[in-house]
């Protein structure tokens, strides 16, 4: 089965006669067309002239400025839990409970820790490459590989307790609700499956446009009912757990422009709910809010992002295409400040924490930025390869996963 996150390509014919591209890959392209199934005609010579050797016209990575830091990091605890990403620019969040967390790597390698030191509780190596995770709930570890299989794990053990394939990989973190494992996979199918034994209770098949990026946003659960995707389409879909039919769908961006690449709209990053709003970026299309019940739109805004979002109980933050972070008014979707001085650092979505907002950097620094204007207000180097995974929180330590398999657990002061 295909390995849809190839780190030896990053233009991949799909299930669906489609074709991913890597976000990064996407800031070196000016136009694209599809002559057949097999062949394309790439113009533009930034694009060329990068891709097969020569000089690189992407846009540089702006400059750190020295702040003055009025807010420290310190670090709580730090692990090495394997590869990491292993450069493949996959979305491996850890799964976080009352009293661990749990990570896995590229080749497979899951990890579950104490959240207050660190320690391994245990390790297992599943000798797979992984293209999605962790999902975690009743008992159970999911992650997926890249032929295709949904692999579930006893969480307290790490013992294999079933694997299935599916028509596609899974290229996100699943979820489990009331014994129903929700997997999103790369072709535009959800399918609901038994979580104790990986059976089919039913799938929802959206289907996928020709271009797409590479990844796809996670499920999310609303109420214990409903279960919202995001798909390359630009659409949010809300299905019902137990039964998987349809309930509404809303465009959260709207295709527009003559080429493939000027339409591509995508729903990459991670979506947040918050009472019954459900708050949506999407690529080279706009941010939504959307009444979750109903599917109504209740405000849209252009903007362009494949990172994700986070929220807190007054604003959300979205890192834009261009690694640019705002804060946007929940209920009005007025635009409140944005910080532009890491622009194109490929940019984590952000976490919100206290009266700071954090953010990832390509280079491993972690940002601190305050949630009141935006100001940058500390930094502090933490892994040297990198992160791309979005930091995560319990409301007093940030748990930070790098590129190059270093977890951290960081305190600000």
């Amino acid at each position: 089965m295909m390995d849809y996150v190839s780190t030896s390509l990053v233009l991949k014919k799909t299930f669906r006669n489609s074709f991913i591209l890597s976000p990064l890959f996407l800031k070196k392209i000016t136009a694209i067309s599809f002559f057949t199934l097999f062949s394309l005609q790439l113009t533009g010579c930034g694009w060329t002239d990068s891709f097969f050797g020569g000089e690189d016209n992407s846009i540089p990575p702006t400059e750190l400025e020295d702040i003055n830091s009025s807010v420290q990091v310190r670090s709580v605890w730090s692990k090495n839990v394997g590869v990491g990403i292993d450069e493949a620019f996959v979305d491996l969040k850890p799964a976080i409970t009352d009293s661990e967390i749990f990570t896995v790597d590229r080749e497979g390698q899951v990890t579950s820790l104490s959240l207050s030191n660190g320690g391994i509780n245990w390790q297992v190596e599943l000798d797979t490459v992984i293209t999605g995770g962790v999902g975690y709930g009743e008992g159970s570890l999911v992650v997926g590989d890249n032929r295709g299989e949904v692999i579930a794990l006893d969480a307290g053990t790490g013992l294999v307790k079933w694997q299935r394939e599916l028509s596609s990989v899974m290229l996100s973190a699943p979820l489990i609700q009331d014994d129903i494992l929700i997997v999103r996979t790369g072709d535009g199918r959800v399918y609901g499956l038994n979580a104790e034994n990986g059976s089919q209770v039913w799938v929802y098949d959206r289907g996928v446009p020709v271009l797409t990026l590479r990844g796809n946003s996670s499920p999310l659960i609303g109420g214990r009912e409903l279960v919202f995707t995001g798909f390359d389409s630009g659409k949010v879909a809300a299905v019902g757990v137990q039964h998987g039919r349809l309930l509404w769908e809303a465009d959260a961006a709207v295709p527009r422009g003559r080429s493939d690449l000027e339409r591509l709209v995508d729903i990459d990053g991670s979506m947040i709910l918050v009472g019954r709003v459900l708050y949506v970026a999407t690529y080279q299309g706009r941010i939504v809010a959307i009444d979750a019940l109903e599917g109504e739109i209740l405000w849209a805004k252009e903007m362009s992002s494949y990172a994700g979002i986070s929220a807190d109980e007054r604003h959300i933050y979205v890192t834009d295409s261009d690694s640019n972070l705002w804060a946007v008014d929940r209920v009005s979707g007025d635009m409140l400040w944005k910080q532009d001085k890491l622009a194109y650092r490929d940019l984590t979505a952000p976490v919100a924490i206290d009266e700071y907002v954090l953010v990832g950097d390509f280079e491993g620094y972690v940002h601190i930025i305050s949630r009141l204007d935006g100001e940058l207000i500390g930094r502090e180097k933490i892994d040297g390869d990198g992160f791309h995974v979005q930091p995560q929180t319990d409301g007093e330590v940030i748990y930070i996963y790098g590129n190059g398999g270093t977890l951290a657990a960081l305190k600000l002061n």
